[in-house]
């Protein structure tokens, strides 16, 4: 047992680091855009991503590999001499919220008040994302609420509604027979294991913060099925009223 329980924070750490690695690219391809199309107006948000990569970097010990603040500076210089840019999907963007989630919900569990200050920059840039990109605002705001909420400097949300909503129940009896383990809601997430490693978080929008497992990938086509059925129902009720 504690031998597989190794193997798991070893499994745990790799899929982090992975995970900080796309983080890391999309967000520089986010600051590709800003200096594209806002030009010196956008440096001090460019500035901000720059020291937040490199922190991100140094916190999960990535530097075995490459340099990733000087492959910013470089990608950033060619795009700039060619005046191209990468397209980034939704999902890409999503990757990115959830590598940067991860990493503040990290720091939090491992430094507390100490990374207050840090957290808080996370924040920011989450949101600067989700204008920027055109995300998702209302989802974007609960999960900087959650990282308020584990920071400790925002109450916590009353969660019982969450807890005994339909979609929860619904998507825990899908997730079950898929082979998830089911760790019930926290902080308005539903908690999704496979194999002892959690490996996604489901709000009650549909949205995920997820690893990107081919079993959580078949579980988004449930989710939008299911929402898919509801809208149907929706309808229906409203032609026979």
């Amino acid at each position: 047992m504690v031998e597989n329980q190794e193997k798991n924070m070893i499994s745990n750490g790799r899929q982090d680091k992975l995970l900080m690695e796309t983080c890391i690219k999309h967000l520089t391809q986010y600051a590709v855009m800003i200096k594209m199309n806002r030009g010196a107006q956008g440096d001090e948000s460019i500035g901000r991503l720059r020291k937040m990569i490199g922190d991100m970097e140094a916190y999960w010990d990535l530097s075995n590999r490459k340099d990733r603040v000087e492959q910013f500076d470089k990608t950033l210089r060619r795009a700039v001499q060619t005046g191209r840019t990468n397209r980034v999907s939704e999902e890409q963007k999503i990757a990115a919220v959830n590598g940067l989630y991860r990493y503040a919900s990290e720091m939090i569990s491992a430094q507390g008040a100490e990374a207050a200050d840090r957290v808080k920059e996370v924040q920011s840039v989450i949101r600067e994302l989700a204008d920027g990109w055109d995300m998702n605002k209302e989802w974007v705001s609960h999960l900087c609420s959650i990282i308020g909420t584990m920071a400790g400097y925002k109450e916590q949300q009353p969660s019982e509604t969450r807890e005994e909503s339909r979609f929860f129940k619904d998507i825990s009896t899908v997730a079950e027979k898929m082979g998830f383990e089911v760790k019930g809601v926290k902080n308005g997430l539903l908690q999704l294991y496979l194999e002892g490693s959690r490996v996604a978080q489901v709000d009650e929008s549909g949205s995920l913060l997820y690893h990107p497992y081919p079993e959580v990938f078949k579980l988004m086509d449930e989710i939008e099925a299911w929402k898919g059925r509801e809208e149907n129902m929706q309808m229906q009720d409203g032609l026979q009223m």
